[in-house]
């Protein structure tokens, strides 16, 4: 079954268009990571008439400090939000680090069709 069928299509994030003024779509692989992106850093509850239960709880610690019990939360709240997407079979590792450039996740996930993937999440698309 190629990529597409099982990860489906979708517009892309990006905001950008064709030549000829159409908006990008993403399909296969790549629309799975923007749907694993996009599900993360939406708030949880943001469109109660499609899906209560998408977007995550990323948001509830804006504005703390970011102390390691706060890193913890994060990747709970991360892992919280992965477990509902059903295009990752398993969450292989989530790793979430403050470094000079940042706070940053790392996501290693395998999908439905056992394609392993890595995922960095610029915390800085939430806490920016």
């Amino acid at each position: 079954m190629p990529n597409e069928e099982i990860y489906g299509v979708d517009y892309s994030s990006t905001g950008g268009v064709s030549s000829t003024g159409d908006i990008l779509c993403v399909e296969g692989v790549d629309n799975a990571r923007q749907a694993i992106r996009n599900g993360l850093i939406t708030p949880l509850g943001s469109y109660p008439s499609v899906d209560d239960e998408y977007g995550s709880e990323l948001y509830t610690l804006q504005g703390e400090d970011l102390t390691e019990s706060q890193l913890q939360a994060l990747t709970v709240h991360i892992q919280n939000g992965l477990l509902k997407e059903e295009r990752v079979k398993e969450i292989q590792d989530i790793e979430v680090k403050l470094t000079k450039d940042g706070l940053n996740a790392y996501l290693h996930v395998l999908l439905v069709n056992d394609s392993e993937e890595e995922l960095t999440l610029d915390m800085e698309d939430i806490y920016g």
